[in-house]
């Protein structure tokens, strides 16, 4: 006689007690190869760093250009260099788009010189008479005094106008958030200052 809790009822009892398998849903296959996404994940990192590299290093050309062109017009006009003398303009020609080419009759100082005629500032008046200097080269009159000085700050500027998002734009290329604000509301308080300079540079320096 077989008792019914035996071992030949098992296999009855779990196949009735046995849940049917879920069926599985036709889900889309993804799209595009895994090795793409990783290969534009990375493209996006190097991509950062990289151009941030290159706009700070654009400003510090520009920065640098600036420099190079405003420094040795204010020494001139500074008197450190150049022969001083006064300036009469002669004449200004249009070349169109707001830019003026002038020329100037330049009266040494020294009497023993007599004067010559070279290029001046593109912002003078015909028949202005002011205070100058020639350029080391002999090529241009430079303003003096106040009025040339002004006009190089003016220009001297924008070189940390230039220089001012730097820190910025290399915190935000490599993607390090922290002090990026910081460094932006600073950029911004740098570049009110500069043009507010080059403002009064262009403005007391015409």
């Amino acid at each position: 006689m077989t008792s019914r809790s035996g071992k030949g009822s098992a296999p009855g009892k779990s196949a009735r007690n046995r849940r049917p398998a879920p069926a599985r849903k036709n889900t889309p296959a993804r799209r595009g190869a895994p090795g793409r996404a990783v290969r534009d994940g990375l493209a996006g990192r190097v991509a950062g760093p990289a151009g941030a590299l290159f706009l700070a290093g654009l400003m510090v050309y520009l920065a640098c250009t600036v420099v190079a062109t405003a420094l040795p017009d204010l020494e001139i006009a500074l008197g450190s260099r150049g022969t001083p003398g006064t300036a009469e303009v002669l004449s200004c020609e249009s070349l169109g788009r707001g830019r003026y080419d002038c020329d100037a009759r330049f009266t040494f100082d020294d009497p023993a010189r007599g004067p010559i005629v070279a290029g001046t500032v593109p912002d003078a008046l015909a028949g202005e008479v002011f205070p100058a200097a020639l350029t080391p080269e002999g090529d241009r009159v430079v303003p003096t005094g106040a009025r040339g000085v002004w006009a190089s700050v003016g220009l001297l500027a924008l070189a940390p106008f230039c220089l001012s998002f730097i820190p910025a734009m290399l915190l935000f290329g490599f993607e390090a958030r922290r002090g990026l604000r910081a460094s932006v509301i600073g950029a911004c308080a740098v570049s009110a200052l500069s043009f507010v300079l080059c403002g009064a540079g262009l403005f007391l320096g015409s």
